[in-house]
């Protein structure tokens, strides 16, 4: 049964069926002419579609897409819980480029973050100050992040550049939802929170984002694209799904 609940101008909800599944997505109205469904980490579905197509086609795209949804939501729901927020004390694990780190966390009246063998040391004025041991460590993950991204996307872009991409620029920020995007403007965006995961999980992000530079979809090109530079990207992708929960 179809369904489309306005929510404002340009925001309503759309119901998506395959065969006897149900599930309610977000319906946004944008300036792109390309149809595109997000399925978000969260569980959440969201359909960005032309401002001008009609409903019916809309649906009709839908239904096409729907066993890869459900598929999607599937993998989702089977994830590992998310990993509680850590509390910043010594003795606790932290992750950096896929390995874990035991936290040390010292008085010290110059203050600083920094990787020592298998531990990852913090030190401060007040080894009681959470709120300042945790902006030290959010500096030092940005830092790193910065670094190890300018040469992961250095190592991976050789065969996107034959195929006439100038390299973007390199932006990264914390995002709730992704792992980076690709943007018109032709800058790549990058999560921070992506430096926790090993050099091989950062180069799937990085390349499934270049790969949108040619395809703005997740179509049969992108699919082909990305199976030409990292053929093994879809067990990259599995790994990093369950990884970092």
């Amino acid at each position: 049964m179809r369904s489309l609940a306005p929510i404002s101008a340009k925001h309503e909800q759309i119901e998506i069926g395959w065969g006897e599944r149900r599930t309610i997505a977000d319906l946004r109205r944008t300036d792109r002419r390309v149809l595109r469904i997000e399925v978000q980490p969260s569980g959440g579905v969201v359909v960005f579609a032309p401002s001008g197509e009609p409903v019916d086609a809309i649906y009709e795209r839908l239904s096409r897409k729907g066993a890869w949804i459900f598929r999607e939501l599937d993998r989702i729901a089977a994830r590992p819980l998310t990993t509680p927020e850590r509390r910043l004390v010594s003795g606790e694990t932290h992750l950096l480029l896929g390995r874990q780190y035991r936290l040390s966390i010292e008085q010290s009246d110059d203050a600083y973050v920094r990787v020592e063998g298998s531990r990852l040391n913090i030190s401060a004025r007040r080894v009681d100050d959470q709120a300042h041991c945790r902006r030290l460590l959010s500096a030092f993950y940005t830092f790193t992040a910065r670094a190890v991204f300018r040469e992961r996307l250095a190592a991976v872009i050789p065969p996107f550049t034959r195929k006439g991409l100038r390299t973007p620029i390199l932006v990264v920020r914390r995002m709730s939802k992704r792992w980076g995007s690709y943007t018109p403007k032709g800058r790549i965006v990058l999560n921070v929170d992506l430096v926790r995961a090993s050099p091989l999980l950062i180069d799937y992000v990085i390349c499934h984002e270049l790969a949108h530079a040619f395809h703005p979809n997740h179509g049969k090109e992108w699919h082909s694209l990305l199976d030409a530079v990292m053929p093994d990207w879809k067990s990259r992708k599995d790994q990093l799904e369950g990884f970092l929960r």
